[in-house]
């Protein structure tokens, strides 16, 4: 005979048929409990997610009504009768936009004042702090900076912001000097 007619004796019994049952049963089980776990977690993301939504919604109506709050205070210094002080370095910051016109960065105000950048920035969010309207402007991520120009108007008018005499007399001479060396 070509080919040799084997029987296969492979027998399972009851018992490990039983076991192999058993071990299916608990790996189902297994499988089951993992895929509830991703759904809660899958739940549990969207509600976190929802939240989240929420917060940030939360977060601009916060944003908007603070920019509303700024705009307001802005318009009340614009109108109220203001009794603001200013440090030395203020006031040459101050005097510095005053006098121009157009935007500028912390960079030129703290060349033509001689002050320190880091000096100048501090003096311009005291003087916003303080109510002072200053306009600011962000070009390409540079923020530049002027003097509202009703503001100007009414300092002219009513001298709202006392500057120091000493400060003025610093600011003179450096546009002289200035005036004389172009």
């Amino acid at each position: 005979m070509l080919f040799n007619a084997r029987k296969r004796h492979d027998v399972i019994s009851v018992e490990e048929l039983n076991d192999f049952r058993c071990d299916l049963s608990k790996l189902r089980q297994e499988i089951d409990d993992h895929l509830e776990a991703i759904n809660s977690n899958t739940g549990e993301q969207e509600i976190q997610n929802t939240f989240i939504c929420e917060l940030d919604n939360r977060l601009n109506k916060v944003e908007e009504k603070v920019d509303e709050l700024h705009f307001l205070l802005k318009q009340l210094v614009l109108r109220a009768k203001l009794s603001v002080e200013l440090s030395k370095d203020e006031q040459r910051v101050f005097l510095i936009l005053y006098t121009h016109e157009k935007f500028m960065k912390p960079e030129a105000i703290s060349q033509k004042a001689f002050l320190q950048k880091e000096i100048v920035e501090d003096a311009l969010t005291s003087m916003m702090d303080k109510g002072l309207p200053l306009e600011r402007e962000i070009i390409e991520g540079t923020v530049y900076f002027r003097m509202n120009k009703e503001f100007k108007l009414r300092q002219a008018k009513e001298h709202i912001i006392t500057i120091d005499p000493e400060v003025t007399s610093q600011f003179h001479n450096t546009l002289l000097n200035q005036f004389f060396t172009d």
